[in-house]
């Protein structure tokens, strides 16, 4: 065998070693990015959650809301409008976290999205109020709400059976 055939040889192994190893660190870099993509989706529920707590504390918008939740017949024109645009802002928010959680794989946002609809939709007036509406949000969440109205609120319950799918 010449010296040129050897190198050859020699060349194709170190090439082979190269592929494997880059192989190897792209699967580590999938891994990290679906890692930091499941923590993207439960930062998106913390935040979505954030802003309407700070959107619904500003000016009077939370006597708005607990009246709509309350009593929402008896709202006035303006708020029920505003009453509108903040459920719209909850759920447009919820729904967007719900569909990245999903889409992820991330069962915990999931259940904490349930845990929100279940909270949200609590009394007669959200269900009064999500009919109409109910068709301008993508089916699968709208069979995620509805499969969740009227649930108990039991939190710990939904993250206990996550932890034993886990075990």
């Amino acid at each position: 065998m010449s010296i040129i055939e050897e190198l050859g040889y020699l060349g194709s192994f170190i090439n082979a070693l190269a592929m494997v190893g880059s192989v190897i660190y792209l699967a580590l870099q999938v891994r990290q990015s679906n890692r930091l993509a499941k923590l993207s989706a439960i930062d998106a529920l913390r935040d979505a959650t954030n802003q309407f707590r700070e959107v619904l504390l500003s000016s009077d918008n939370v006597e708005v809301w607990l009246k709509g939740i309350q009593h929402y017949n008896e709202l006035s024109d303006a708020e029920r409008y505003r009453w509108d645009e903040l459920a719209l802002y909850l759920w447009d928010s919820t729904q967007a976290t719900y569909l990245r959680a999903v889409h992820l794989g991330e069962r915990f946002a999931v259940s904490r999205v349930g845990y929100t609809v279940r909270y949200a939709s609590r009394g007669v007036t959200f269900k009064t109020w999500w009919a109409p509406r109910r068709e301008r949000f993508h089916p699968d969440f709208v069979r995620f709400v509805e499969d969740n109205l009227g649930k108990p609120l039991n939190p710990l319950a939904a993250v206990e059976s996550l932890v034993q799918e886990e075990i």
